[in-house]
């Protein structure tokens, strides 16, 4: 129940803080031209939305911890936790989606692009400085489940016929499967499509483009590496995270049938803690080492690339070879829609939930 409290804290200060975190020359979604970045209704817009938000989360945090003080069966407690939480976040949406719509606005009142001189900024060193992990460090994951998974077939005949798939907050069992082909490699299953899909975006982080400053470029240069190198980091923590907590989950319950060990609460929240850590610690660094543009010298400005997305949020573009490209609102990375690899990304992410669902 406390982790519950400490996901709605972690995320209510994350939205309120995200249009602080974005590029400067990115406000909700709208690329900026850069002798623009410090245009005052646009540090207007970020507080309000700021206040905004931060107050709604306020709001939600606190009709959370009323909930631990009444006396409902714990399911009903995590599923109004999870319904209150889609509604915060459903809110935070919809008034990124009103100031979007408002900066657009502004822009084209303005006309801030007729008074810019927009430029192509490149620099090819750059990739021999890039500290991004090798897909091969992604692939040790995926090796682990498949033999887990053989092993598991190799033992099917000594696995219980019905075996514990979830445990409550004190550890306790409270759902059980039957033995079938399918149900005794569940948890590898999902582990495995992660796996994929993060060895996949791996490769992803390590061909995206380089989006550089015209006037702010060494800090654009450090920001760039920043976020590809604590990304790639961050996902692989991820990764093996999962791959530990699932392997134990999966091994201990089904191969050596013990369904109420003792260490599986304190490990999931050891993960949970990395996860958590981990991304806190990528938004710190990554805040760090954003842009500044205190000395504006020219009109010049980076082309942009508003055309190519969907209310800053959807990724389109054929021309683009890129899997991966850095997110116009908010922090880390988003697919692009016009690459087939980001539908094979979500396919198998969702094929072994789906197997589950229906199987």
């Amino acid at each position: 129940m406390l982790f519950i409290i400490s996901i709605f804290i972690f995320g209510g200060v994350l939205e309120t803080l995200t249009p602080f975190l974005a590029r400067k020359t990115t406000v909700f979604g709208v690329s900026i031209p850069e002798p623009y970045v410090q245009h005052e209704q646009l540090q207007i817009f970020k507080k309000h939305y700021s206040m905004l938000v931060g107050s709604i989360a306020a709001a939600f945090l606190l009709g959370q911890i009323l909930l631990l003080f009444t006396s409902i069966k714990e399911e009903k407690f995590v599923l109004l936790s999870f319904i209150l939480l889609f509604v915060m976040l459903l809110i935070s949406a919809a008034l990124y989606m009103s100031y979007h719509i408002k900066i657009k606005k502004l822009k084209k009142q303005e006309n801030w692009e007729a008074h810019v001189k927009t430029v192509y900024v490149t620099d090819l060193s750059i990739r021999d400085r890039d500290e991004v992990l090798s897909p091969t460090f992604f692939a040790l994951p995926i090796i682990v489940t498949l033999a887990l998974i053989t092993f598991t077939y190799m033992n099917y005949n000594a696995i219980p016929d019905v075996f514990a798939t979830h445990w409550n907050a004190a550890g306790e069992v409270d759902g059980w499967t039957e033995k079938t082909w399918i149900s005794v490699i569940v948890m590898p299953l999902i582990l495995l499509g992660t796996q994929i899909s993060l060895f996949i975006m791996s490769f992803g982080m390590k061909n995206a483009k380089i989006q550089l400053s015209a006037q702010a470029k060494a800090a654009s240069v450090n920001r760039e590496l920043t976020q590809r190198k604590y990304s790639s980091w961050y996902f692989a923590a991820i990764n093996y995270s999962m791959t530990i907590l699932f392997v134990v989950l999966h091994y201990t319950t089904v191969i050596l049938k013990n369904q109420t060990a003792p260490y599986f609460f304190p490990l999931f929240t050891s993960i949970m803690i990395v996860s958590l850590g981990g991304l806190i610690l990528f938004i710190w660094k990554l805040s760090k080492s954003n842009e500044r543009f205190d000395d504006l010298h020219t009109n010049e400005t980076a082309a942009a690339d508003d055309r190519y997305w969907k209310w800053g949020m959807i990724y389109i573009n054929k021309n683009d070879p890129s899997l991966l490209v850095e997110k116009k609102y908010g922090v880390g990375w988003t697919v692009n829609m016009a690459n087939k690899w980001s539908y094979i990304i979500l396919l198998v992410i969702f094929l072994p939930i789906l197997l589950v669902i229906f199987i």
